[in-house]
């Protein structure tokens, strides 16, 4: 009922439709990216003074987040047998293999959400506007 009295568009984006989920799901997913960036440029923990040094630490601090996304489906159901430095050491494992993959995958990642958002939202603002 609220949904409907903020218009039609707004019922089709934050309605239970497949292009409204797929939407919304990639939009957190840059809005993500974005604040991870963010965070990472502004801290400049890593990289020293350089005048690139930033824009590296926001790119690594994204790719770090979207590397534990990628592989959280494989590396969350191992089973750990050991003491505490057996899990450190797999923390440290697991980070420096996510930074790895995440330095590959985050364009790939950002430029499909990007495709995502504009088809669902393309989609979704047509028949919003015509229905």
């Amino acid at each position: 009922m609220v949904l409907k009295k903020m218009g039609r568009v707004a019922e089709l984006v934050f309605g239970s439709y497949i292009e409204s989920v797929e939407f919304r799901e990639a939009m957190v997913k840059l809005v993500a990216y974005a604040v991870v960036f963010a965070i990472g440029y502004h801290l400049n923990l890593v990289f020293g003074d350089d005048r690139i040094a930033p824009l590296l630490d926001g790119y690594a601090m994204t790719s770090l987040f979207a590397g534990l996304q990628f592989l959280s489906g494989a590396m969350d159901r191992t089973i750990l047998v050991g003491g505490c430095l057996v899990v450190l050491f797999s923390l440290v494992l697991k980070l420096v293999i996510s930074l790895a993959v995440g330095a590959i995958i985050l364009p790939f990642s950002v430029t499909y959400n990007i495709y995502k958002v504009l088809k669902n939202g393309y989609l979704l603002v047509k028949y919003g506007i015509d229905g």
